[in-house]
């Protein structure tokens, strides 16, 4: 346990990366992660909703991966622009 608690403690104590191209692979694998959780999120809501629901064939998972798109596509967008804003 005292092996964990020094690999933990030096895992803190690395500073970030200060190379810019690091910088911006970190933000585009977090803006695609996000997008692809809210397709998944979105198309699972809406299979859900068809399958237990309302048995309406596809359009509740056409509706919901529509929706994870537009929630991915806005959730990318704002952490773009939080990336912009820092110094």
């Amino acid at each position: 346990m005292h092996r964990l608690n020094v690999s933990l403690t030096l895992w803190d104590a690395m500073p970030p990366s200060s190379d810019p191209f690091y910088a911006g692979l970190g933000q585009a694998v977090r803006i695609g992660t996000e997008m692809l959780a809210a397709l998944v999120v979105g198309g699972g809501l809406g299979w859900l909703a068809d399958t237990y629901l309302f048995s309406s064939g596809p359009w509740g998972a056409v509706v919901g991966l529509i929706l994870g798109a537009g929630t991915g596509v806005r959730n990318a967008y704002r952490s773009a622009q939080r990336w912009q804003e820092k110094p």
